[in-house]
């Protein structure tokens, strides 16, 4: 693969940001790991570009990070209460200190997993030292890699790059690593994400046949976010796969009526005030009712397709 030198340079400059990132948290007491970039391009061997740094710390240390960033000249890339979302979300972006725009994803968990706390401790205890860029970071070891490979590739945005890395995975990696990988995925409630992710290629679902993973039931909602469908479709079939009245109701809440601080950051009106935030609320309702009869083919494709 050919690459500019300036897509050269930025990554460079990405692995510097993730081992002085990494020194930064442990200063300050916070336990971190590079989850792709760099420590993925060596562990696949391959030449992979990268976009931003991506960093996960255990969920009961996200604020002690988040104040350790603040105190480092780190700025959040939207502004909202960073203690609420620290309990919602599972990655934060922030802006990098210095002259070149460059991008930290700070994680709490991963696209797919259910149970964030597991996941830490899954991969940390199993987790390699990579010296990087001067420095050094913590990386997933292979087992790991392949779980996060296939987490990645069941996102919304799994299509691109991340069934590139997943084909990569699936060549280089052993059959003994994707039992393993598999073993994670059940350990942290990931299943379904990583049973769609490995769907996605054919030599991954092989891999997921071998495995005993049914492609036939299953939550339809990572299926879905897999396939680009819009949110309020995957939304709704992550409705219909939780129990209790309580949660489903908590659920829908969430979807038609977000918490301020949440709806601030994907729309920018709603950061001018409460005349902002109240139109805010209305175009949202408004989008929801206008693609309303695609959120329905969708829904009825996943039905078929996990019937």
């Amino acid at each position: 693969m050919s690459v500019s030198p300036g897509l050269a340079v930025r990554c460079l400059a990405l692995d510097a940001l993730a081992a002085a990132t990494s020194d930064v948290l442990r200063r300050h007491g916070v336990d971190s790991m590079l989850l792709k970039g760099a420590g993925l391009a060596r562990r696949l061997g391959v030449d992979r570009l990268y976009a931003d740094v991506d960093l996960l710390v255990a969920p009961d240390t996200v604020i002690a990070a988040q104040d350790a960033l603040h105190a480092a000249g780190y700025r959040p890339k939207f502004p909202r209460d960073l203690h609420v979302v620290a309990a919602t979300w599972h990655e934060q972006p922030w802006h990098a200190p210095g002259p070149l725009p460059l991008t930290m994803e700070l994680h709490r968990g991963f696209a797919g997993v259910g149970d964030y706390d597991e996941l830490w401790r899954s991969l940390r205890v199993g987790a390699d030292h990579l010296d990087l860029a001067g420095g050094w970071v913590l990386v997933p070891d292979e087992a790991a890699t392949a779980l996060i490979a296939a987490l990645h590739a069941a996102s919304p945005a799994g299509f691109g790059k991340p069934a590139r890395d997943l084909a990569h995975a699936l060549a280089v990696l052993s059959p003994g690593t994707w039992e393993a990988a598999g073993q994670l995925a059940e350990r942290c409630d990931a299943v379904p994400a990583f049973t769609v992710g490995l769907g996605l290629l054919p030599a991954g679902a092989a891999v997921a046949t071998r495995l005993g993973l049914s492609f036939t039931r299953g939550p339809s909602s990572a299926w879905l976010a897999a396939r680009q469908a819009t949110p309020a479709a995957v939304s709704l079939a992550h409705l219909a796969e939780v129990s209790g009245p309580g949660h489903r109701l908590r659920e829908l809440s969430r979807l038609m009526l977000p918490l301020p601080v949440h709806l601030r950051q994907f729309d920018p009106r709603a950061r001018r005030g409460r005349r902002g935030l109240l139109w805010a609320y209305v175009r949202r309702i408004g989008r929801h009712v206008r693609l309303l009869p695609r959120v329905l083919r969708e829904l009825r494709t996943a039905r078929r397709r996990y019937g």
